[in-house]
């Protein structure tokens, strides 16, 4: 079984796990699960990338939109001002801009090489957790 195979096998334990029917969850349009917690949708996918030795390395990535991103120039500044500051707080997950989707998201993602069950689980829920607490915030400060 491949690194991958065993992150999939995971994610149908995960399902299972949380009685829920992996065909509500799974988008094969997208190659992504989505999950919810809280207000805020996780959607957690793999993604391979070549290394700089141009070998190809395999992720789990977990992301999470937070708010829109402001029209208004000057909103966006302090939205973006804020969530840099956001990011050197919460170690472990990275705030980025989707420009094409117009979003905020919360990240969180890991080489899958070595992972187990448990490690996955931690990841996707503690994205969950930040995503619930930060995405409130950031919709009422930036309405």
């Amino acid at each position: 079984m491949t690194p991958a195979e065993r992150i999939k096998d995971y994610l149908h334990r995960l399902c299972d796990e949380m009685g829920v029917d992996e065909r509500k969850v799974y988008n094969a349009n997208t190659g992504a699960w989505y999950f919810t917690h809280g207000s805020s949708t996780i959607e957690v996918f793999l993604t391979t990338q070549k290394n700089l030795q141009q070998q190809p390395q395999t992720f789990i990535r977990c992301m999470a939109p937070l708010c829109e991103i402001p029209k208004d120039i000057k909103k966006q500044f302090e939205l973006y001002r804020t969530v840099l500051a956001i990011n050197a707080t919460y170690l472990g997950y990275k705030i980025s801009s989707e420009e094409e989707r117009g979003l905020v998201c919360i990240i969180a993602e890991r080489n899958i090489s070595g992972m187990d069950y448990d490690e996955m689980l931690t990841l996707i829920t503690d994205l969950g957790l930040w995503a619930d607490k930060l995405d409130n915030f950031l919709q009422e400060q930036f309405r």
